[in-house]
């Protein structure tokens, strides 16, 4: 003999119910931490391609980068800045010494439905290294010729 058990109604409706909420609040949150991973990593990848370029006084492709990054305008700042070895080295004070470049990006909340926002991105990166040119055209590479030389010429008139 079966025992026969009444029909369960409207069990699955009321999971369905209390679950969706729960997975689309993790797949939003999801979708927003790889979009911020993704965002940090492009930034920090754009400000170690300007602080070479800076550093070897090559021309600035910053709409290009920030392009890459994100395609909408006012979004993304790049800049950089070349810092004297003022103090540091006596001979060679004109040489450019390190480059500092930054990137800036900066997105307003987005919105996802009718009833989500999700929360905005504030990333800076920062590269800094000794990339210095010392080509014959750059002003380091004239200052540390000139320095060279000079030595040079002192101890051939002793």
């Amino acid at each position: 003999m079966k025992i026969r058990r009444p029909p369960l109604q409207g069990q699955s409706l009321l999971e369905t119910a209390l679950a969706l909420p729960l997975l689309l609040i993790l797949l939003g949150g999801g979708y927003w931490f790889y979009r911020n991973l993704s965002l940090s990593s492009s930034a920090e990848s754009a400000a170690h391609a300007q602080m070479l370029r800076a550093g070897r006084r090559c021309a600035g492709i910053e709409p290009r980068l920030s392009a890459t990054i994100h395609p909408a305008e006012n979004v993304v700042r790049i800049g950089a800045r070349n810092d004297p070895l003022i103090g540091q080295v006596p001979l060679f004070r004109g040489l450019a010494g390190r480059t500092v470049a930054s990137t800036d990006v900066s997105l307003r909340n987005e919105s996802v439905g009718a009833f989500l926002d999700l929360p905005s991105h504030a990333i800076r990166r920062e590269a800094e290294g000794a990339v210095d040119c010392w080509e014959k055209g750059a002003p380091s590479g004239a200052t540390v010729r000139r320095t060279v030389q000079g030595i040079l010429l002192t101890g051939g008139l002793q």
